[in-house]
């Protein structure tokens, strides 16, 4: 099995690109369905902010698509670090760790940690509970084409292709 750090690598621009499928490209802020303010691929700048050269790149330039893309990447990173840190990621092959990542970027590591029963499944390495555990939740019912592609992804363990 491949390890998170090669992951990063070979997976990072797969995950982004089906997060950019998902979060669509906004160049003016809006409020998400969780009333943050985000900009960009879905980045929550409300709770992540933005870095002091983000900043002056927005005085200078304007928020561009390029900053969107260094935003989305840094964020993909960030969320694969979180994701390091439960036990089972690493025993995930890369369909199912991309489901994971996703689902951090989408709610945050605090949010995705509320899934408490789809967690100690993914544990038990039970793929097809875990998927039952995301088809009861909100979270499913709030995010449509993408919760449904992430439950198969999950189950399967193969790249589904969004619908």
């Amino acid at each position: 099995m491949r390890t998170a750090s090669v992951f990063i690598r070979g997976g990072m621009e797969k995950i982004a690109e089906r997060i950019k499928e998902y979060e669509g490209y906004r160049e003016k802020p809006y409020q998400c369905t969780a009333k943050k303010w985000t900009i960009g691929f879905g980045y929550n700048y409300e709770d992540r902010g933005f870095s002091t050269s983000d900043i002056t790149d927005i005085l200078e330039n304007g928020f561009t698509k390029e900053l969107a893309e260094k935003l989305l990447e840094r964020d993909v990173r960030r969320c694969t670090k979180e994701a390091e840190a439960f036990p089972f990621f690493n025993s995930m092959n890369e369909a199912r760790r991309a489901v994971v990542i996703d689902m951090i970027y989408q709610m945050g590591v605090g949010g995705f940690k509320g899934f408490k029963n789809m967690i100690e499944r993914l544990t038990k390495g039970d793929w097809k509970g875990a998927s039952t555990e995301m088809i009861h939740s909100k979270w499913y019912t709030q995010s449509g084409r993408r919760s449904r592609t992430n439950v198969k992804q999950m189950e399967e363990g193969t790249w589904q292709e969004v619908k």
